[in-house]
């Protein structure tokens, strides 16, 4: 099941990357002397990763655990992204940006998991944002000792407190 996932969130990231790069697979080019319309008649479903388990690694220094880089589904009242994970620091830093067009307090689940899924810690972040604010929020571990067994961080989709 971890391997269907893996799979399709590769398959997104290289869509979207595509989609970032301009990259057509119909021939259809962006240079100077198009008419500036897409030549491009793939359809795109779009959307994003919804799997919030996904178990991808980090890509910084060797120290980071995993970071979960999916986001919350569309039409949520905000989006809550890992930026990094608890591993060989305590702390998890999440960004938490705000959907709405009010000052609202949110609440996400955020599991730090180890090996084989096994729970680690799992914290309730609740923060209050501005309307469609974005924070990065510094979640330290309860059990600072634990931190070298995390390997994985995910999050529920944040609702209104």
């Amino acid at each position: 099941m971890v391997a269907g996932r893996r799979i399709r969130f590769t398959a997104v990231l290289v869509a979207v990357v595509f989609a970032l790069t301009g990259f057509s697979s119909h021939g259809g080019s962006s240079s100077s002397g198009s008419s500036g319309k897409s030549k491009s008649k793939s359809s795109s479903s779009g959307g994003g990763c919804s799997s919030s388990k996904n178990k991808k690694k980090g890509h910084g220094s060797g120290s980071t655990a995993g970071a979960s880089p999916s986001a919350s589904a569309t039409g949520a009242p905000a989006t809550a992204v890992v930026v990094t994970c608890a591993g060989s620091t305590p702390v998890t830093t999440v960004r938490l940006t705000s959907n709405v067009d009010r000052r609202a307090t949110f609440v996400v689940n955020l599991y730090r998991e180890g090996a084989n899924g096994a729970a680690v810690e799992s914290t309730v972040v609740k923060e209050t944002l501005g309307a469609r604010e974005s924070r990065v929020i510094s979640v330290p571990l309860k059990e600072p000792a634990r931190a070298t067994e995390v390997r994985t961080c995910r999050l529920d989709r944040p609702l209104v407190s």
